[in-house]
């Protein structure tokens, strides 16, 4: 698409001029506007941009009056020289007085422009106009295309605190460059990752400072939206759910949300003398196909088979052995669980939930309404118990961005 403005007082050389534009330049007559004087091309260009002015030398000062020598050429240096004035990515002066354009050649030259002689019995000029047409059209083109390119990105990352970033980026062990988005308060990180496959895969990723699934919700839609993203992934940390004391889930294993639902959902009603929630459970599936891609992953890498050592070369040696990875059905609410029984009461609605945090939920609806995709990925760090504390927080936050790490390195 190309917007014009054609600046000239001549309804026969007006007319030659469109020709030339949608016929040989294939412009939509819809985007080429005119001016028949000097004030209503200023009045135009005050309130609109155009890639192209096609400008006649000689022209009125208003609509209907008669021409004043030298007016049209003391415009140009308007146009150039006012800030008010949208000037156009290029103009073409068209005059069919030669001796006007060889005294004005020099102005239209000093600014990179592009001065014509208009012959009523010649068309070469007709070339010229349609050579600056597709200059123009090449030119935003690649322009479109860098800016595109620039702000896209193959995959997102987000954490919900701080802590669980710096992890993440230690495990990536990649230079993260910071990225910042005019009228845009948050810091971006942007890098590149080989996978095995020899793609370069472009990440970009976030932090929100704070935990809740609405807080989530807000940064993957930003995300999605302003990167272009097809898939989010979350890391960072969260409470298990044992079924009972012989459950092997424990402390630093995996957990991967196949789906994630709202246990705060439902109505709020009087029983007796007592307030009690009727819970109405709202679940939100994780996309099939990555949680394919990561069951086709474990199956052929056995990831978990090496997470011990790894975490062990960082100075995580606090679980002594190789964490599991659970690929369950997780649930989500908007507040801190310190409450052993609490896990008992989401299992009589799930028998099969391992995790239990403050995001997933608000991730996946998220990706969800812009049919995008998003995977939680997660390492357990306590189990919602009065013995909560932070001491696997680190350990937990690192060997879920390493899994995930190696999982784009594999799969991408």
């Amino acid at each position: 698409m190309i917007n014009i403005l054609i600046m000239d007082d001549s309804v026969e050389k007006i007319t030659r001029i469109r020709k030339v534009l949608v016929d040989r330049c294939f412009v939509d007559a819809e985007d080429i506007d005119e001016a028949h004087s000097v004030n209503s091309g200023r009045s135009k260009l005050s309130s609109n941009f155009y890639d192209l002015l096609v400008l006649d030398l000689v022209l009125p000062v208003a609509d209907g009056e008669e021409i004043e020598p030298g007016k049209s050429e003391k415009f140009i240096d308007e146009l150039h020289r006012i800030s008010r004035l949208k000037k156009p990515i290029y103009v073409i002066g068209l005059s069919q007085y030669e001796e006007r354009v060889e005294a004005n050649m020099s102005h239209f030259e000093d600014k990179l422009w592009k001065l014509i002689h208009y012959n009523l019995k010649k068309d070469d000029w007709e070339q010229l106009l349609q050579n600056a047409v597709e200059s123009i059209l090449s030119t935003k083109e690649q322009l479109s295309k860098t800016i595109e390119g620039k702000n896209k990105y193959d995959i997102g990352i987000i954490c919900a605190l701080s802590e669980e970033f710096e992890q993440m980026k230690v495990a990536f062990d990649r230079e993260w460059k910071k990225i910042t988005i005019p009228n845009i308060s948050i810091d971006f990180f942007a890098a590149e990752i080989r996978t095995e496959v020899g793609h370069t895969i472009k990440v970009i990723a976030a932090r929100n400072c704070m935990a809740g699934m609405q807080a989530a919700s807000v940064m993957a839609s930003m995300v999605f939206a302003l990167f272009d993203v097809k898939t989010i992934f979350m890391t960072g940390i969260c409470a298990g759910i044992r079924k009972d004391e012989n459950d092997d889930i424990a402390y630093g294993d995996l957990f991967i949300a196949e789906s994630e639902y709202d246990y705060g959902s439902g109505k709020l009603k009087r029983n007796g003398t007592d307030t009690v929630l009727v819970p109405e459970p709202k679940q939100m599936a994780c996309n099939y196909d990555l949680i394919s891609k990561v069951n086709t992953f474990i199956e052929d890498r056995h990831p978990e088979r090496r997470l011990g050592s790894v975490l062990e070369n960082k100075g995580y040696s606090l679980i002594g052995k190789n964490p599991s990875i659970h690929i369950n059905p997780g649930a989500c609410g908007s507040y801190v669980v310190a409450d052993g029984g609490f896990a008992a009461y989401l299992l009589k609605s799930n028998r099969k939930l391992r995790g239990l945090e403050m995001e997933g939920y608000g991730l996946y609806l998220a990706a969800h309404m812009l049919e995008r995709s998003a995977l939680m990925i997660k390492g357990i760090c306590d189990f919602a118990d009065s013995s909560k504390g932070d001491i696997y927080h680190d350990l937990c936050s690192y060997s879920s961005a390493w899994f995930l790490s190696e999982f784009i390195k594999y799969t991408f």
